[in-house]
């Protein structure tokens, strides 16, 4: 079948449909948010003092500079600037101690959720397992899926985010709790509960009162005298399953 004839001039697309800007200077697409954010986050790391004074200056840009909603950033420079970051032979990583957190990082912290096992469902309803890894110097925050199809680190940033998002939706302490109570197995420390008084708090008390603060030292009474008033000892071991 032939295409029909075009008699009349089409409408130019309205605004919102365009998916990329241009940058303002050369009609060249702007760079994208993971370009911006690689770059801002390589520059925390990197030592610059090999580059060239405009080098340093060009990376010195105010906030909205590197949002991609506002950049004036072509994606090509934005490539060239990758380049020379990368190459280690011009920018070599500054020592650990001295690297700043990088962008990906500093939006994991800002939810606020500690290191610690969690559980929290799917959206099709299955319960899923995660451990939040944090650093010693309070650099890096990763998540990793435990129990499940897979035992591994979670790759990209946004499932992170929405996993941290998660757990912080559910509740900090709920989806530990279930975690130790599903799992059997102590949410911040990790260690098998073995203990009746461990195993009805769903967490070991020393740990619940770090995870939870000084509060958490009430309910680990009252749940002692909870168990005290059953004839039972809250210190009663079992045996651990292997």
């Amino acid at each position: 079948m032939d295409n029909p004839a075009v008699t009349e001039p089409r409408e130019a697309p309205p605004a919102w449909a365009h998916t990329r800007r241009d940058d303002g200077v050369t009609g060249e697409p702007t760079a994208s948010q993971p370009q911006l954010n690689y770059i801002r986050d390589l520059s925390t790391q990197k030592d610059l003092t090999r580059l060239r004074p405009e080098q340093r200056a060009a990376l010195l840009q105010p906030e909205e500079f590197w949002d991609e909603k506002t950049t004036r950033l072509s994606k090509a420079k934005a490539t060239t600037i990758l380049n020379i970051l990368t190459d280690n032979r011009i920018c070599p990583y500054k020592p650990k101690d001295a690297q700043l957190p990088t962008t990906h990082m500093a939006e994991r912290f800002a939810l606020e959720v500690p290191a610690g096992r969690y559980a929290v469902e799917a959206e099709n309803g299955e319960l899923r397992f995660y451990k939040v890894w944090v650093s010693r110097d309070k650099k890096r925050l990763n998540v990793y899926v435990e129990h499940g199809p897979a035992e591994s680190d979670l790759k990209y940033q946004k499932t992170i985010l929405t996993i941290l998002n998660k757990i912080k939706t559910v509740g900090i302490r709920k989806a530990a709790i279930r975690y130790g109570m599903e799992i059997g197995a102590c949410s911040n420390c990790g260690l098998r509960l073995t203990n009746r008084i461990s195993r009805e708090l769903g967490i070991g008390p020393v740990c619940g009162g770090r995870m939870f603060g000084d509060d958490f030292k009430l309910e680990v009474k009252a749940k002692r005298a909870e168990i005290k008033a059953r004839g039972e000892d809250p210190n009663e071991l079992f045996e651990v399953e292997s």
